[in-house]
């Protein structure tokens, strides 16, 4: 008879090499559980199963993708309708058909956009973007309307979706709701680490310090970011993406890839991912690539600029539309002339994960993102002391001519009152002025100075709810000047043989970026005329009021 410890190693033998089954085996099982818990609480409580519900649609929606993706009939079923698609539908057909959508679109919100004053001045400043896009290309006569035309129409599509059907707004709204409370989650932890300081008593003017209430999201977030890529759902939803803007706008693998990744990815994530392309990129390519950085802004920073009083839907819906808008954007500046080695998403290779597991993923991609709030903490600090610095210094020079309130943020109004106009803020000179310093703060310093601007108008009542929606679409992007550095420092590091062609080129990747956050603002202000505000997060009311007293 053996004894139990032969007995475990024999059963250890027979199950090495057995891992794959074993792993199938435990996702198999879970997978039910899942199902047969979905089920129950269906049956027990219909309307609030709704959140289970949808995560296991999705769920069944990747499985099913993902096994037709592996067998050979289907991918051959998808290659002959591809191959029959390109030659027999002709390209004046798929011409005709194309601009008979945009020009139906087109009619629409002419019509829509006349309803109002400010809808056509929206509408208008639309325009005028991409005539200075045009006016300022580098090859003005190799422009491929395509990406352009698509890309327009996407940016319309999403805006009409979500801002104007009460399914695709009730949709979005359930989204970012179930993402802020997923995201909420991280009070847990920062009340555990930091105590009472996130969470002070409730005396009226006392708040928790911004880098320990809101901050720590960023590194919440980056560790699902890193567990997700870990077990590739990351890279099946972005390729997805990716794939879909391919089909539609014509664009590269690489290019649509970086813009779908932008989406909910920081910069430089979303770079990471285009390391192993960006040696064999062509100039268009590294321009679109660029311009993605600073026309988006990262995931991990919604619930942050939510509790600034962006509203969820609005600010979602900016970055989504922006991938679209960078596509056709940069294909204005600087249209493809050379030939693309990254033309489908065949040839294109994620980055290998270096974790060996799961709970790896989570421990790097939190230590990773302790790297990214020391650098917003350095550069908050930094610019709000030059901010106070340049009013120091224009108000004396101001007072020796005699003149009175003059100061940094003056000159920023004054300085982008035209795009805040054209962007459809049209109601009062005072509302414009404020929406221009904000667009103003955004450029020269950062959109995280901005949106904490905004929130100060907000609980002032300084802004009204079209104006507030427009600021959050033009805010929604790195396209300021610091950002340049960190890009080239960035991109430089990542592929050092291409430093040249990024320091060409991102200059102009930042003006890209500026166009593209006011064109998203532009389209919102032409199809809305019944904007919502939002306020920020602000202290209770009901709080304690410390005053001085004096004892006899």
């Amino acid at each position: 008879m053996r004894s139990p410890l032969q007995l475990r190693s024999e059963f250890l033998r027979r199950l090495r090499g057995k891992e794959r089954q074993l792993k199938y085996l435990l996702a198999g099982t879970l997978f039910a559980l899942l199902n047969a818990w979905t089920i129950w609480a269906a049956i027990h409580s219909p309307r609030g199963a709704i959140a289970i519900l949808t995560i296991t649609t999705a769920l069944w929606l990747w499985v099913i993708l993902s096994l037709f993706e592996k067998i050979s009939w289907f991918r051959a079923f998808l290659d002959s309708a591809h191959r029959f698609y390109r030659i027999h539908v002709g390209y004046r057909i798929r011409l005709s058909v194309g601009l008979t959508i945009f020009l139906a679109g087109a009619v629409y919100v002419v019509v829509e956009a006349s309803h109002s004053a400010a809808q056509l001045v929206s509408l208008g400043g639309l325009l005028l973007l991409l005539a200075i896009s045009v006016l300022f290309s580098n090859n003005p006569a190799r422009i491929a309307w395509r990406p352009v035309l698509w890309g327009l129409f996407l940016q319309f599509l999403a805006a009409f979706l979500i801002l104007r059907t009460s399914v695709g707004h009730d949709a979005l709204q359930f989204v970012v709701d179930q993402m802020v409370v997923f995201l909420g989650y991280t009070q847990s932890g920062t009340d555990f680490v930091y105590g009472f300081i996130p969470n002070p008593p409730n005396v009226c003017g006392m708040s928790g310090p911004f880098a320990y209430t809101s901050l720590p999201i960023i590194i919440y977030f980056g560790s699902l970011c890193s567990f997700f890529y870990y077990y590739g759902v990351v890279q099946w939803v972005l390729s997805k993406m990716a794939m879909f803007l391919q089909l539609t706008m014509g664009t590269t693998a690489a290019e649509s890839l970086n813009a779908a990744a932008s989406i909910f990815l920081g910069p430089t994530e979303a770079a990471v991912m285009m390391k192993i392309a960006l040696r064999t990129m062509t100039e268009s390519e590294i321009l679109t690539t660029l311009t993605a950085g600073f026309a988006m802004i990262s995931g991990s920073l919604f619930s942050i600029y939510i509790g600034f009083g962006a509203c969820s839907t609005y600010i979602l819906s900016a970055n989504v539309m922006s991938a679209p808008a960078v596509l056709c954007v940069s294909k204005l500046l600087c249209p493809e002339v050379q030939h693309s080695k990254q033309r489908s998403m065949k040839d294109f290779r994620f980055p290998e994960c270096e974790e060996s597991s799961g709970l790896e993923a989570i421990s790097n991609g939190a230590v990773q993102a302790v790297k990214v709030i020391a650098a917003i903490i350095a550069n908050v600090i930094v610019f709000i002391a030059f901010v106070a610095f340049f009013d120091a210094i224009i108000d004396y020079l101001a007072l020796r001519v005699g003149l009175h309130g003059v100061n940094f943020n003056t000159l920023l109004s004054y300085l982008f009152y035209p795009f805040a106009y054209v962007c459809g803020v049209i109601d009062s000179e005072e509302e414009t002025m404020r929406v221009a310093q904000l667009i103003g703060t955004k450029t020269v310093l950062n959109e995280f100075i901005a949106y904490q601007q905004m929130s100060d108008m907000l609980l002032a009542n300084q802004l009204s709810p079209r104006a507030q929606m427009i600021t959050v679409f033009a805010l929604c992007g790195y396209s300021n000047f610091s950002q340049i550095g960190t890009q080239l420092g960035i991109f430089g590091a990542l592929c050092s043989e291409r430093k040249e062609s990024y320091a060409n080129l991102t200059v102009r990747a930042m003006i890209a970026g500026c166009i593209a956050c006011l064109m998203t603002a532009c389209i919102a202000g032409a199809i809305t005329n019944d904007a919502k505000g939002c306020l920020p997060t602000a202290a209770s009311t009901h709080c304690l009021t410390l005053t001085n007293s004096t004892f006899v």
